[in-house]
């Protein structure tokens, strides 16, 4: 693992602010009363006018996510409270509808893909940043002589030697939670068109916001398959439950050096097909 110092300190306040939060909530009356009266107006986020800054929310959270080289921007719990926002107003007054309802009810996806595809797209342009890091590095490497540079240039035509197979990895990167930097770094670098980067970027990221949406819907079936119930009280807990787990998976990604891998894996599969070879 490969974390700088002060992306461990953003990391440790975040989790301590989120670990914080959750203690205040739990064993601090006024405050879970306080919290639980904000929940009861969750519905007026993606209520009439309000879904529309609801959609512009979702987009630029999702391309600021994308965007942002080296710093943690949770913006899955973003999405999450968004569409859980939905789920609250289609389970309460007027809808009042039942989990198994919400499910099979059209107008309750119609709103959840309108935010998971408005945030697809803002995290597919958000992923062109890393694109024209690698467009303007490329430039520098031109005029100057840099080992990093060729480096990662080098990765770049390792991985995209098949330029057939460049819209399969854009998209596979944008659909698993490997950083999206890796990939689009190296492909401004050896000036792969831009405009198609973005159709399997958005895509993949597609299929991810829609996985992010879903999860009030699911937290809600999984109470509903162990026999709880879902409300405000297991709603806040589970919520900076999925924060944490968040935010966890963004450290161990950001961390890891991912370079170095895929190039010792390469190396290690180069080394077998040789040795078969030699058989």
């Amino acid at each position: 693992m490969v974390f700088k110092k002060r992306l461990t300190l953003v990391f440790l306040i975040i989790y301590l602010s989120v670990f914080l939060y959750l203690l205040l909530f739990i064993f601090v009356p006024p405050v879970q009363n306080f919290i639980i009266s904000i929940r009861e107006n969750l519905a007026l986020l993606t209520e009439g006018d309000n879904y529309m800054w609801a959609l512009f929310i979702s987009f630029f959270i999702c391309f600021v996510g994308s965007a942002s080289v080296g710093f943690p921007v949770p913006f899955p719990f973003v999405l999450f409270s968004l569409s859980n926002s939905i789920f609250y107003r289609f389970s309460a007054d007027p809808f009042n509808l039942t989990v198994q309802q919400i499910a099979l009810n059209p107008g309750f996806w119609l709103e959840i893909s309108g935010v998971a595809i408005i945030g697809g797209l803002g995290a597919a342009l958000g992923e062109l940043t890393g694109y024209f890091i690698g467009y303007s590095a490329k430039k520098i490497g031109e005029s100057r002589s840099s080992g990093v540079i060729e480096n990662v240039k080098g990765f770049g035509k390792l991985v995209l030697d098949n330029e057939r197979r460049t819209p399969l990895y854009i998209f596979l990167f944008a659909l698993t939670p490997l950083p999206d930097d890796i990939l689009f770094i190296p492909l401004g670098m050896i000036k792969y068109p831009a405009w198609k980067c973005i159709i399997p970027g958005w895509l993949g990221k597609n299929i991810t916001t829609y996985f992010y949406c879903s999860w009030p819907l699911l937290i809600a079936f999984g109470f509903l398959a162990t026999g709880g119930e879902a409300n405000d009280f297991t709603t806040v807990v589970t919520e900076a439950i999925l924060l944490l787990f968040t935010i966890t998976i963004m450290f161990f990604i950001m961390g890891f050096d991912w370079n170095k891998y895929l190039m010792e894996r390469t190396r290690k599969r180069e080394e077998a097909a040789k040795a078969n070879f030699e058989e």
